[in-house]
């Protein structure tokens, strides 16, 4: 399983529930969740789905199973939106 590092080109902000995100590149913007607001700080630096999976499971109280499915198809998205790039 391989590593996830978010983009430089994208720039967010906290606005209520949502942390928003733009490209400003291309104009392009997305709102994230709080548990993906959380793992976009991951991201910061190189971290592979477990280790994004045990940090939600430490900071929230949600069932791992749940958590590593619901990673999966998060990391899946970000890659789909350029938000994520793969990284070796």
């Amino acid at each position: 399983m391989g590593k996830w590092r978010r983009r430089d080109d994208w720039i967010g902000s906290h606005v209520e529930d949502s942390f928003v995100m733009i490209d400003l590149e291309t104009g392009t913007y997305v709102d994230l969740n709080k548990t993906a607001a959380f793992s976009w700080e991951l991201l910061a630096e190189p971290h592979d789905e477990n280790e994004i999976v045990d940090a939600l499971c430490d900071h929230y109280d949600v069932d791992r199973d749940h958590c590593r499915n619901a990673v999966a198809a998060m990391l899946a998205d970000m890659a789909q939106k350029r938000l994520i790039d793969a990284v070796a």
